[in-house]
């Protein structure tokens, strides 16, 4: 998978997205694969390793399950910048991480 541009890797379904939205849907196994680089690539911070105004800037991914706590993957201009695990925090690139910061 393109970890460059996660915008390559979305589905091409409409059935979960409305007229003029942009689709930010991944299969699961797109979902697992962007998860996976995050992990490798990524520092775990926990949950005060990100400020709640930067996240609020990006497109948020959930988790393609029905599970509550499922996972969350934050995405800035395209680019995987962090993954939010629920209960006990955030895997952060920092690299991403800080160009989202900047600006």
């Amino acid at each position: 998978m393109n970890t460059q541009n996660v915008n390559t890797a979305a589905s091409e379904s409409t059935e979960t997205r409305g007229k003029g939205q942009e689709n930010r849907d991944l299969s699961p196994a797109q979902f697992a694969d962007l998860y996976l680089w995050i992990r490798a690539n990524g520092e775990f911070t926990g949950v005060a390793g990100v400020h709640w105004a930067v996240l609020a800037g990006m497109t948020l991914i959930e988790e393609p399950t029905p599970e509550p706590e499922a996972l969350k993957i934050y995405v800035h201009k395209g680019y995987p910048v962090a993954v939010q695990e629920y209960d006990t925090g955030f895997v952060v690139v920092r690299e991403y991480y800080a160009a989202a910061a900047g600006e």
